[in-house]
């Protein structure tokens, strides 16, 4: 029974958020025991699975058998491994890169997720708590970024930790985000970027464990705490509408409707754009016309529902911007789609 449940809870998640596209996230999977400091990059290349360091500088695997007189570290967040990374001045830090299991897609909305804490250091100057400035992170890119000059990699990334996030010692601080790219992407990148000539760079030894890529799938399972920035696009795929009208196929529809304007009222600050979307069945001027119609009537019951209306835009864009191929049912299913876009 408890394994039934267990794959019941399994295939619950997997259907919500999609598979995790970050291959060994863990840093479980190592070649060798490791037990201290790793000596260059290219004995970190060789130890651990999947990952690299794409710079000159030495990230660390932390293991059960690691011990370094400078550092004690944390135990890890899950699992039996973790890694280090240090930045001691203001032309060193260190980074880690792997390439994903699957690219992130144009228009698709992806939950992203890492956690990170304060290794404890003999050093004063290096054991401290902080607040991580903007330029640490993810960087999600579909370039190649190593180099054997340059010990600082140039970017801005695009998961990073809220600006009053305290980074201590004594516990375990999960960095989090959606995210809706623009372009594709196949490349993930983790550390301290320069972001601009001459920006001072944070001093410590941190450790990050359990990073987290998934496509995010289901509006129902959206943190309502969550910071969500411009541009980010959350799906509304349970609302469903009866063929090439704007009347809401069943209960599960309205219910999704009112969750949404519950959701806009606990979240006052935010403003947003309904987006209507159509697969390429039919004409294009039939397409637009229809998917207009569905975003308006979305956005007229939001209002309707007690939500000010200067905090609701729509917008049709027929069969423009597919998510999927148009040859397949699946594909047309997942073209056939009404979202909300924070735009302010």
């Amino acid at each position: 029974m408890r394994l039934l449940i267990m794959i019941i809870i399994f295939c619950y998640a997997t259907n919500i958020y999609g598979q995790n596209l970050v291959p060994n996230p863990g840093f479980e999977n190592i070649k060798d025991t490791i037990t201290n400091f790793t000596k260059d990059n290219f004995e970190f290349d060789a130890k651990v699975h999947n990952w690299i360091s794409p710079t000159t500088a030495t990230p660390d695997v932390i293991t059960p058998d690691f011990i370094e007189k400078f550092i004690v570290p944390p135990p890890p967040h899950s699992g039996l491994n973790m890694i280090g990374m240090q930045s001691h001045k203001d032309d060193y830090i260190e980074y880690v890169m792997t390439d994903l299991l699957q690219p992130l897609l144009p228009n698709r909305t992806y939950y992203v997720e890492f956690w990170i804490r304060r290794s404890y250091c003999i050093s004063p100057k290096m054991n401290v708590d902080q607040k991580l400035n903007d330029s640490y992170g993810i960087l999600f890119t579909s370039e190649n970024k190593e180099s054997s000059n340059s010990k600082i990699l140039v970017g801005k990334p695009q998961i990073n930790p809220p600006s009053d996030l305290l980074i201590t010692y004594k516990k375990w601080e999960r960095v989090s985000k959606y995210f809706t790219p623009r372009e594709k992407y196949d490349k993930l990148y983790l550390g301290q970027f320069q972001l601009k000539e001459g920006e001072r760079l944070k001093m410590g030894y941190f450790v990050i464990d359990d990073i987290v890529v998934k496509e995010f799938k289901d509006y129902s399972s959206l943190d309502k705490d969550a910071r969500l920035e411009v541009g980010t696009i959350i799906p509304l795929n349970n609302i469903f509408f009866k063929t090439g009208t704007t009347e809401l196929k069943d209960s599960k529809s309205y219910d999704s409707l009112k969750e949404l304007s519950d959701y806009l009222n606990y979240n006052q600050s935010i403003r947003i754009q309904i987006n209507g979307h159509t697969d390429a069945v039919g004409s294009n001027r039939s397409n637009m016309a229809l998917s207009k119609k569905r975003a308006k009537f979305i956005a007229q019951s939001v209002i309707q529902n007690g939500i000010d209306k200067s905090r609701i835009e729509w917008k049709g864009f027929g069969e423009q911007i597919p998510i999927a191929d148009n040859e397949s049912e699946e594909g047309k299913s997942k073209n056939r789609r009404v979202e909300f876009e924070v735009v302010k």
